[in-house]
This record gives structure tokens, sequence and C-alpha cells, in this order.
């Protein structure tokens, strides 16, 4: 497999989307978390947490891609 070259602005817009997806994943609560300790953390029910916490990863994930352009990876020519 050949290796792909990176300029350094993807390498950093990369560890930004990594940054966030890793942020997501870690603090996040699951629904089921959220319906079990949300009301008492919070203050609300279950139900409007988890739609704030919904919001918030989609405004997490919409940061992590700004700017991002897709990488077109050409496959190698065949030749016959």
């Amino acid at each position: 497999m050949d290796k792909i070259q990176i300029t350094k602005k993807q390498a950093e817009q990369f560890n930004r989307m990594l940054y966030f997806l890793t942020r997501i994943n870690k603090y996040y609560m699951t629904p089921a978390q959220i319906e079990k300790k949300g009301e008492k953390m919070y203050g609300l029910d279950s139900h409007e947490v988890l739609e704030m916490a919904y919001e918030n990863i989609q405004a997490e994930a919409k940061h992590a891609v700004k700017g991002i352009k897709q990488i077109v990876i050409n496959a190698p020519s065949k030749t016959t």
C-alpha cells in the first residue's frame, strides 16, 4: 500500500477532527446515562437533556469539519 502525503493544513484539520470526535466520545453521556442521571445532574427531564446533548454534538461536529474539503484519492491507473 502506498503512503499518502498530506499537507500541514490537512494534518491540522485531521487533528482537529480527531480532537472533537474524541471529545464527543469521551465527554457525552449515552442516552441510557441521560435517562438515569440527567434530571438529577441538570434539573431537567431526560428528554430535554437528551435534546440539548444532541444539539451540542451537532455543534461540535460542525466545528470539527469547518473549512475541510474532501480529499480525492485517485486510484492508480491500470496499464494494459
